[in-house]
This record gives C-alpha cells, sequence and structure tokens, in this order.
C-alpha cells in the first residue's frame, strides 16, 4: 500500500528508487515545508597557553571521573561478582538534584575503573544544587551499589587537582572538577534558506548570545552584502573569512527589531546538551 501511495504522489519513484525519493514524497503528500540544510561556524580548541575572554560562567563545571579505586571486598566480606572475576564491573553517576546528569560506560572487572571513552564536557550546576556521586557494579539482574555520597559545595572544589572522595564502603573517587572549559568560535548555527539566511542555533556562553542572536534571527547583509544577492557558497565563505577579524551583520530579530552586529570569534562556553565535548 505504501509503495502504490507514494507512486500515486511521485509516480517516477520506480525509476529513481526508494531512498531518493521516499522521504521528500511523503513530505509532500503530509503538506510540511521546505527543509533546508544547517550549517554551523567553526569551533576550535583554545591553542595551549593561550589565555581567553570573557571568564567562564560561574554556574557552569567541566567535570570527569578521574578514577575510582574499590576495595578488593563487598563492605560484608563478599567478592564483588559471584562469576565472571572476582572483580566487579564499575559504572559511575552524578546526579543533580536527584537528575542524572553523567553517567560513564561500564569499565569490566576492575579495581580501579578510569573510564577512558566518558563523555568530557561542561555541566551546568547552580549554587545550592544538590550533587550526589555514585558508584554500581553492573549485573544482569541488578546493580550494586559501592559508594553513594554527597558533594557539598561543588563550586569550591573547582581546581587543577582532582578532589577525592572518601565513601563508607572504602572506595575512593577522584573526581576532576574545574571551571568550565572553552571553545573558540562563534557559537552560530544558521539555516540557508531561499533568499534567507536564518539563525536556528546559539550556544548561550558564546559571541553570538553576546550580541543578542539567537534561534529565529534572520541575517539581511553580510559585510555590507545583501543575502538576497548571494549564492550559498559566498555566504558561507563570508561568515567563515571574517569570523576572526570581524564578521559585520545585519539582522532582523524575530520580534521585527532591525539592527547592524559585529561579532568577532572569542571564548564560549558550550554546555553539554548543545553537543559540544571536549
Amino acid at each position: 500500500m505504501l509503495a502504490s501511495a507514494v507512486t500515486m504522489i511521485c509516480p517516477s519513484f520506480t525509476k529513481i528508487g526508494w531512498i531518493g525519493l521516499l522521504l521528500p514524497c511523503l513530505c509532500l503528500a503530509a503538506g510540511c515545508g521546505a527543509v533546508y540544510p544547517e550549517v554551523t561556524t567553526p569551533v576550535r580548541s583554545v591553542p595551549p597557553g593561550k589565555q581567553v575572554e570573557p571568564e567562564p560562567p560561574g554556574n557552569l563545571l567541566y567535570i570527569v571521573f578521574d578514577k575510582v579505586t574499590i576495595p578488593r571486598q563487598t563492605r560484608d566480606g563478599r567478592k564483588w561478582d559471584a562469576v565472571g572475576g572476582a572483580a566487579p564491573d564499575p559504572f559511575a553517576k552524578l546526579l543533580v538534584n536527584g537528575k542524572e546528569i553523567i553517567k560513564t560506560p561500564t569499565e569490566s572487572n576492575t579495581m580501579h575503573p578510569t573510564w577512558p571513552t566518558q563523555v568530557r564536557a561542561n555541566y551546568r550546576i547552580d549554587a545550592g544544587d544538590k550533587v550526589v556521586v555514585e558508584v554500581w557494579d553492573s549485573n544482569p539482574i541488578h546493580n550494586d551499589p559501592i559508594c553513594v555520597i554527597s558533594v557539598d559545595s561543588i563550586h569550591d572544589k573547582a581546581s587543577d587537582v582532582a578532589s577525592e572522595l572518601l565513601c563508607n564502603s572504602g572506595a575512593r573517587v577522584q573526581l576532576r572538577i574545574e571551571t568550565a572549559h572553552a571553545k573558540v568560535g562563534l557559537g552560530l548555527s544558521y539555516e540557508l534558506q531561499s533568499q534567507a539566511v536564518k539563525v536556528t542555533r546559539v550556544i548561550e556562553h558564546s559571541p553570538a548570545s553576546r550580541a543578542g542572536l539567537g534561534a529565529g534571527t534572520e541575517i539581511v547583509a553580510i559585510q555590507g552584502k545583501k543575502v538576497s544577492e548571494l549564492d550559498a557558497d559566498q555566504i558561507r565563505s563570508l561568515i567563515n573569512a571574517n569570523g576572526q577579524t570581524g564578521l559585520k551583520l545585519d539582522i532582523k530579530l524575530p520580534d521585527g527589531t532591525s539592527k547592524s552586529v559585529e561579532l568577532k570569534e572569542a571564548a564560549m562556553y558550550p554546555e553539554v546538551s548543545e553537543g559540544i565535548t571536549f
């Protein structure tokens, strides 16, 4: 039935194939709007030793589980695993106000997990938030707790040296807590629409955000050239070529206000939810 319906809407699909025409044909049938490509401005790492401005926001922290040292036995003298080896299969979590914001992969059969493939990112934690660190032994039926410990005043622990947390079980957790790490860029994503450029996403702590751009902002002109008179390659080229020296934009905000701004690549502090990690 699906093939018949698509054939009626797009008769040529049999000549070209399902992959090329199915989605656009279904979109046509449903009456949905045009889909435009999204372009993200370059994001660069901060060169070693370079000082960046502005300073990181106070409610963002860079957090990584450096390692955990686990006792050889549980508190009641049992082996961690009855099968598959005596060592546990640990994973760690960090919860803020009861919500899990970090969960490492499981590392099998070890007393000293380091989780080298864990996500490294900035996380939002506000003053007064309740922070709890948990380490668990992964098991097929139910997971067993290795450590559950509260972290008081986590912002005060931000340092170049990992904080060590001592659990009641005897496990020791080394948690790296640092001020938010920076990337360098404009912090801007946009769609190349027909005769228009629309901002789709802006990193909250970025030059684009500080200049007042946000989702829904329309870019009317770039470096004094009207967007309506430029093709897609010219638009991308102008934005990328001028980001480091000064990108001049005429914009129209969603409320209809028009203004001119100048963006220059600088420090931005993305949260893990914004899709940028380290």
